[in-house]
């Protein structure tokens, strides 16, 4: 295998992961995969009627989540990935296999903020319980685990961090 790195960028909803990953992408040119277009039709069901998922329903999904950053890896690409990424376990799985190749960049703000956020957004299939559920679940990883973003700050300033984390480890 080459020396790719899968930059998964994670956090709860309405942190602007979907945003930072395709800006991430197009300014390093690599590719950008959209984590929630792989959930099953089941689990989209669940969110867009307000219901949160559970364990269960999350296993399939980052394991094929971790099969396409394997294939990115094999291919000698590296990739961006957008994923919550909430626990460690889920973590874990993501990674299997690959971990030297893998970074997280974990972006957090306060749940009122992004609940603000996510109440302005036209077509977000969660909601305040959802959000609720997905605090209860976060398991924050370390800054030896994780760069960690606060996105309360602008996006320029946001980008620009995380930019500044990703150039080092793909110039090398």
């Amino acid at each position: 295998m080459t020396h790719c790195h899968v930059f998964f960028v994670s956090g709860v909803s309405g942190t602007g992961k979907s945003t930072l990953s395709q800006h991430l992408a197009q300014r390093f040119d690599m590719p950008f995969e959209e984590g929630d277009r792989y959930h099953s039709e089941a689990n989209v069901e669940k969110m867009s009627s307000g219901i949160p998922l559970q364990d269960a329903d999350r296993w399939e999904w980052l394991i094929t989540l971790n099969m396409i950053a394997k294939q990115h890896i094999h291919a000698g690409r590296n990739v961006v990935i957008s994923c919550s990424a909430l626990r460690s376990a889920y973590r874990d799985v993501l990674t299997k296999d690959i971990a030297p190749h893998c970074h997280f960049i974990y972006l957090h703000a306060s749940q009122s903020v992004l609940s603000a956020r996510l109440k302005q957004r036209e077509h977000f299939f969660n909601g305040d319980a959802m959000l609720e559920s997905q605090f209860a679940a976060l398991e924050l990883p370390s800054k030896d685990n994780a760069f960690i973003i606060d996105v309360t700050q602008t996006f320029e300033c946001v980008s620009q961090q995380a930019e500044d984390f990703i150039r080092p480890l793909i110039s090398n």
